[in-house]
């Protein structure tokens, strides 16, 4: 474990100790608190204690221990915490046959995919709530109950959503359990605002509020403060929509929230307006807008800027509410564009990949059905074989049968192998990256896999298998300024240097994105080094196309050697080597880091 593991860990040790001790908090919620408050601290800590002893725990203890790990990663999108967490709850699902393991895997999940609007999250959510129906458990029974009303809130079926909060509460009270007590009502009172029912969304807000100050969930009190405020706002209880506002700013600004912090500026001159201090709210709100410009927070901006325009337009200055209008219709409409472009080339992708996947099972069965009709026919032709040797009357006919079934063995055997053929280069097609030609990461994974298979009984005294994750430097500025087509023309450049410097030593995969991984079998950890230098420099070097608008681009390397040991699976060193990759962003980028894991 390397030095700012070990701090991450007793911080957070340290964290949990304080609030337990500070009066209320039973340990399970202060783990529970830091999902919300210090996420990438407790996924740090979980991930350390699982790797050094987490198949030594008990089902319940081990799977309560993963799902926390999931519930933090998806607060901070952290896909690579999330996917170890569903991986583990899936396999002690098949070793343990637990079903609340399965059903904790499919929760996770499902909130992943609604998070980020991806696919079925409602169906996923349900497939895994069957799977505990029924249950006696009361830590499942609760978690069933909100996960429910959780995912309903968030995919905005907000009338669906009501009945299932309301049980998670009472749930919930039958437990004692104040957490989720709050949780739940927290989400009712969401619910109740997109409903437009105000005076309904209040007291179930206070209740939260209430419950949380309880068990001395401080940040939790004032967050749930945060929705209350609005709801005060609609209702016209601005003096106190306010109060809570400034304490929500508070604490936003001591946390370093950035962008939190300026929409709790924006709500609170939004409160000094409705409060008739007109020269005020706009003055805040000039504010708001040039610390939005300084902190580059384009997705923030449009919002601002509109609220400035309206308050610039009720005082009478048209002139800078107009010029305000057209920067939001500008942005919204680049915006737009730009996620239009994303969605359809996602979708493009998906469709081309089912697609293929569709024709090689086709050509599957229709290769089934060829190989069927070549054994009847060998059949037959045997079996017309020795009708010729036992009626010797029939010998002419008997052979001309033999040859017209062999010719159709021969032409059937002929298109079962061009068939065959045709399947294998839709296969290949299918592990290939579409707009590089190199490997993708279906193909990156199977090849990895297969690579520490044959690993097994891992030796210190042969070369080590080494890893390589890379990440294109300000890549999105390339994409912004120049456009998409640009983009992926530099793409291409960088993976014919990747591969021109790799050689035979690497091979060189496109996993997403602008992200590359290179895999360098029995390469050793000396070697790996220089030849992630190598692949650094000549990227630095290549010359790139006047229309991409810069004329150099550089990379980030994490460096991970596979040890047996720290590295154990793959999931844990391509860990190491994306942690090494993100310590090189954070320390200038264009530069090679080695995973302090390895070492």
């Amino acid at each position: 474990m390397g030095v700012s593991m070990q701090g991450s860990v007793i911080a957070g040790w340290m964290l949990a100790v304080a609030l337990v001790h500070g009066g209320g908090m039973s340990v399970r919620d202060a783990q529970r608190y830091r999902t919300e408050t210090d996420p990438h601290g407790l996924i740090t800590e979980l991930q350390s204690q699982l790797d050094q002893g987490g198949q030594g725990l008990a089902g319940a203890v081990l799977r309560e221990k993963l799902w926390l790990l999931g519930t933090a990663a998806v607060n901070v999108n952290d896909g690579g915490a999330l996917h170890e967490a569903t991986t583990r709850l899936d396999e002690l699902a098949g070793r343990t046959h637990d079903p609340a393991a399965a059903a904790d895997a499919g929760f996770l999940r499902s909130r992943q995919l609604i998070a980020a609007s991806q696919g079925d999250g409602i169906s996923e959510e349900l497939q895994a709530a069957a799977l505990v129906q029924g249950t006696t458990d009361p830590v499942m029974l609760g978690r069933l109950h909100y996960t429910l009303c959780d995912a309903y809130a968030m995919s905005e079926e907000f009338t669906k959503a009501i009945p299932l909060c309301r049980r998670a509460i009472a749930t919930y009270r039958t437990q004692a359990d104040a957490w989720g007590m709050g949780n739940a009502g927290n989400d009712l009172g969401i619910v109740y605002t997109h409903l437009h029912r105000y005076d309904e969304a209040i007291p179930a807000y206070l209740e939260a509020r209430r419950q949380f100050a309880s068990i001395g969930a401080g940040q939790m009190v004032v967050l749930v403060g945060d929705n209350l405020s609005q709801a005060y706002r609609k209702t016209g209880r601005v003096r106190e929509a306010l109060a809570l506002s400034h304490a929500s700013l508070a604490q936003e600004q001591a946390a370093g929230r950035v962008s939190d912090a300026l929409s709790s500026r924006a709500d609170i001159a939004l409160d000094y307006a409705a409060l008739g201090q007109p020269g005020k709210a706009l003055a805040l709100m000039d504010a708001v807008v040039a610390d939005a410009r300084d902190a580059h927070l384009q997705g923030l901006l449009p919002d601002f800027v509109r609220t400035r325009s309206e308050m610039e337009q009720q005082q009478g200055k048209l002139r800078p509410a107009l010029a305000d209008a057209r920067e939001v219709i500008t942005a919204l409409n680049q915006r737009n564009a730009a996620v239009l472009r994303s969605e359809e080339a996602r979708l493009e992708a998906r469709y081309a990949t089912r697609e293929k996947e569709l024709q090689i099972l086709a050509l599957q069965r229709q290769n089934q059905v060829k190989d069927l009709q070549l054994k009847a026919a060998q059949a037959e032709a045997a079996r017309r074989d020795e009708e010729q040797q036992r009626q010797s009357l029939r010998i002419m006919f008997g052979r001309g049968v033999v040859v017209a079934l062999s010719l159709m063995a021969l032409l059937l055997y002929l298109l079962l192998r061009s068939q065959h053929r045709h399947a294998v280069e839709l296969r290949a097609q299918a592990l290939r990256d579409p707009l590089t030609g190199i490997e993708n990461r279906r193909a990156f994974q199977q090849r990895a896999m297969d690579l520490l298979a044959e690993s097994r009984g891992f030796s210190a005294s042969t070369s080590a298998h080494v890893l390589m994750l890379i990440d294109v430097d300000h890549f999105k500025r390339i994409n912004d300024g120049a456009g998409h087509p640009q983009g992926d023309e530099v793409l291409r450049i960088i993976t014919d240097g990747l591969r021109r410097a790799a050689g035979d030593v690497g091979h060189v995969a496109r996993i997403g994105g602008e992200e590359f991984a290179v895999l360098c079998p029995g390469c050793g950890a000396m070697a790996g080094m220089r030849l992630a230098e190598t692949l650094r420099a000549e990227v630095a070097t290549l010359a790139l196309p006047p229309e991409a608008k810069v004329s150099t681009v550089t990379i980030s390397i994490g460096v991970a050697v596979f040890d047996g040991a720290r590295c154990h699976d793959l999931s844990s060193w391509m860990r190491a080597a994306d942690m090494a990759m993100y310590e090189a962003k954070s320390h200038g980028r264009n530069r090679v880091v080695a995973s302090a894991l390895a070492n």
